[in-house]
Formats: C-alpha cells, sequence, structure tokens
C-alpha cells in the first residue's frame, strides 16, 4: 500500500514538474521570438555587429522552446499511462533538449564575451564598407543600411562611438566610408538618419554651411559649436547596452530551463525505475 501510495506521489510530482517545464519551454520560445521581431532585431543586430552568435542563440532558443512544450505533454501522458515507453521516450528527447539549450546559453555567454571586445571593430568595418553601397546589387548592404538608418534615428546617434569630437562618430562617414566617396560634390556628410527631426535637414547633412558639424574637421577647434541640427555622438555604447541585456535575459532564461530540464530527466528515471520494480513484483 505505501508503494503505492509512493508511486502515486511520484506520478503527481512528475506531472506538476513537466507542467512548470512546459511553462520554461514557453518562456524560452516567447523570448527567442521576441529577439528576432523586436525593434532591433537578432539578425539585423548581427548584421551591424558582425557577430551571428546572437541571432544563431535566438533560433536555437525558439526550436528547443517548441521542442519542450511538446516533449513535456509527452512525459505528462507516459506519468499518467506509466507507459515505460513514452518514458523513455521522454527521457531521450529531453536529454537532447538539455543539450541544445546548455549549448544555446554558452553562445549567449561566449557572445557577451565577445561583443564588448570585436563590436567597435566590426561596427566601424561594416558601416564605412557596407553602408549606403551597391543596394541594389548586394542584399546584406541594404539590410545593413536599413538597420543603421532604423538605429540612429531610434538610438538618436550617427556613426560608431566617441563624441561629437571623435573621429569614430558622425565624422566617420566623411572621413572613412565608401558611402561618402559616392558624392562627387563632397556633400552631404552625413546621411539624413542622423538628423533631428525638429531640424533643418540641410544645416544637418551640410548641404548648408555651419560653422561645425559636419563641415567642420575634426578634432573640432576650441570655441567650434555643436550642430543643434543633427546627433553627433556615436551608437555603440547605446547599441551594446541593448544586446547585452537582452542576451543576459535569453541566456539567463535557457539557464533556468536547463536545470528545470535536469530535475525532470531526474525525476523521469526515478518514476521509469519504480514502474519496472512494480512489474518485477507483479
Amino acid at each position: 500500500m505505501s508503494g503505492s501510495k509512493s508511486k502515486g506521489c511520484m506520478k503527481s510530482a512528475i506531472i506538476i514538474f513537466n507542467l512548470i517545464v512546459f511553462l520554461a519551454g514557453s518562456a524560452v520560445l516567447a523570448l527567442g521570438i521576441f529577439s528576432l521581431v523586436s525593434d532591433y532585431g537578432a539578425k539585423q543586430l548581427s548584421s551591424v555587429l558582425g557577430n551571428d552568435l546572437y541571432h544563431d542563440a535566438a533560433y536555437v532558443a525558439i526550436a528547443a522552446g517548441a521542442a519542450i512544450t511538446a516533449i513535456s505533454m509527452c512525459g505528462c501522458c507516459g506519468s499518467i499511462k506509466e507507459s515505460k515507453c513514452i518514458l523513455g521516450m521522454y527521457l531521450v528527447f529531453m536529454s537532447f533538449i538539455f543539450v541544445v539549450l546548455l549549448t544555446a546559453a554558452v553562445l549567449i555567454f561566449i557572445f557577451l564575451g565577445q561583443i564588448s571586445k570585436d563590436a567597435k571593430v566590426s561596427m566601424t568595418s561594416i558601416l564605412t564598407e557596407q553602408y549606403g553601397v551597391d543596394l541594389d546589387e548586394r542584399a546584406d548592404n541594404r539590410v545593413v543600411t536599413d538597420m543603421w538608418n532604423f538605429m540612429q534615428k531610434q538610438l538618436q546617434c550617427c556613426g560608431v562611438s566617441g563624441g561629437a569630437n571623435s573621429t569614430t562618430s558622425w565624422a566617420a562617414y566623411k572621413l572613412e566610408s565608401k558611402w561618402y566617396e559616392q558624392f562627387s560634390a563632397g556633400i552631404p556628410y552625413v546621411p539624413d538618419s542622423c538628423c533631428r527631426p525638429e531640424g533643418d535637414l540641410e544645416l544637418c547633412t551640410g548641404m548648408k554651411t555651419f560653422s561645425g558639424p559636419p563641415g567642420a574637421d575634426v578634432p573640432l577647434l576650441p570655441g567650434t559649436g555643436r550642430n543643434p541640427h543633427m546627433y553627433d555622438t556615436g551608437c555603440y555604447d547605446e547599441v551594446v547596452h541593448y544586446v547585452q541585456g537582452h542576451a543576459l535575459i535569453i541566456g539567463g532564461g535557457a539557464l533556468v530551463a536547463v536545470v528545470i530540464i535536469l530535475f525532470g530527466i531526474i525525476s523521469g528515471v526515478c518514476l521509469c525505475k519504480r514502474i519496472r520494480y512494480d512489474a518485477f513484483l507483479s
């Protein structure tokens, strides 16, 4: 009698536990989807950062989350029916998902370690080489250009990094970019996406003369005023903070799911052993 009660408690615990696993899988799935469809999607950000780990980890999280939600239902059915076959399949698949999610979490934290070190170099290279160049022939350049424009408007920044006196913020366009080389007249100095919506577009881009950025050389001479019509600080810090925050959420969610799945696997193994033991006694 006590053995039957013990097994019944174990079955109930595994069913409840699999409902928790189902919720964890749904959360991982939602986080993965959010990272792809948010304003700064994983694909677009990867094109700007020059690093696909964030993008790849988002897809891994989506696949793993969807699989977890389906497999957790399998675990519930196996527990209710006391089917060793179903529970065996459940344990195999959950072990696989355990490895996949652990891989996703590792990818995320590798990405976090790389982004602060490599992002600035990659962003500078992508901006100077791909922004606004061969847009009809190269789809990747179109993605890069659209993302930079969107990002500069939303984050109110221009160029890669530094302030108004930096050669890698707004000045990167006229000093290094292939986009600027396309203009035989030497203007505009910066794209429209660097301009404040309430400002004068021509004073911002340099189509009209202004005694300061973007027509002035950097480093700026003492007493040179900032251009109120344009953004003059780089996007690096804002982009990195945004990506790090979202990557930590996805990575943390994956790790929590890994721990929950591990306990689910252990519980499933215990129930399988109990069913086998009861079958042996009968």
